[in-house]
């Protein structure tokens, strides 16, 4: 009977501590991985179109973090409206050892920047770029927010939509076609039309037999001529078809 007891005793220890191995485990592992990001804060004046969870961090070109969290919240005066964004950077470690490479960035100028990457489906990315104006104060003695630091950022860069691009594009056809329509180019076409007819005529009307120079003189003529033509032809169509000037003609 004690046997049985002893027995049992042993194999709840043993169970308790095969749980208590595998909860330590992952609690370490979790640490390590947090360990491996530097989580910031930033704060953005102007739009965060296209920002969302996951967004790249890009330092150089290269993705060197993600976004992590992105909320609403309110100024300490409880007065304005804050969006922090919040970033967790892909930082190297070794045993025993920890690095600060986005603090030495910090230092030297760099701030965050919103920036356009997809024209078509208006996605963002989250860029570290030199600055001298930013909405932090580059010294050694760091801001926080909600217990994390904040980061350096510069007003966003307006960038071209799609829809801007569009209708900057209409315009200048709508501006095209309205000047080819106008009585001043009409004229202008008229009067080129006469003169290529005039030259062609005063061309056919020179003796074939007349010395070198008046010849050349008169294949020149018969070139201008044909130029005025195309010319006339050319301000036609665009006339019917401004927008081939973009994609060229049918």
């Amino acid at each position: 009977m004690h046997q049985e007891r002893y027995y049992t005793f042993v194999g709840i220890f043993v169970v308790g501590a095969l749980c208590l191995m595998i909860f330590a485990a992952r609690f370490l592992y979790k640490e390590y991985l947090v360990a491996r990001h530097d989580t910031y804060v930033m704060f953005f004046q102007g739009s965060l179109t296209g920002l969302k969870v996951t967004s790249k961090v890009t330092y150089r070109g290269v993705k060197i973090g993600e976004v992590k969290l992105i909320e609403i919240a309110e100024n300490k005066d409880k007065t304005e409206v804050e969006i922090p964004v919040y970033v967790d950077f892909y930082v190297a470690r070794t045993y025993g050892a920890k690095y600060h490479p986005v603090d030495i960035l910090i230092k030297k100028g760099y701030a965050a920047t919103v920036t356009q990457t997809n024209f078509l489906t208006g996605d963002a990315e989250i860029a570290l770029i030199p600055s001298k104006k930013s909405t932090e104060k580059f010294t050694n003695k760091k801001s926080f927010y909600n217990q994390y630091p904040v980061f350096p950022t510069v007003e966003n860069k307006k960038t071209t939509s799609l829809t801007d691009a569009l209708t900057s594009v209409k315009t200048t056809l709508n501006t095209i076609n309205n000047l080819l329509q106008s009585k001043e180019v009409a004229q202008v076409i008229k009067q080129t039309k006469a003169m290529a007819d005039s030259i062609e005529k005063l061309a056919n009307n020179l003796d074939l037999n007349t010395p070198p120079f008046i010849a050349y003189f008169t294949q020149a003529l018969t070139q201008f001529s044909k130029a005025a033509n195309s010319f006339e032809n050319l301000t036609d169509y665009l006339a019917r078809h401004p927008e081939s000037l973009l994609r060229g003609k049918a």
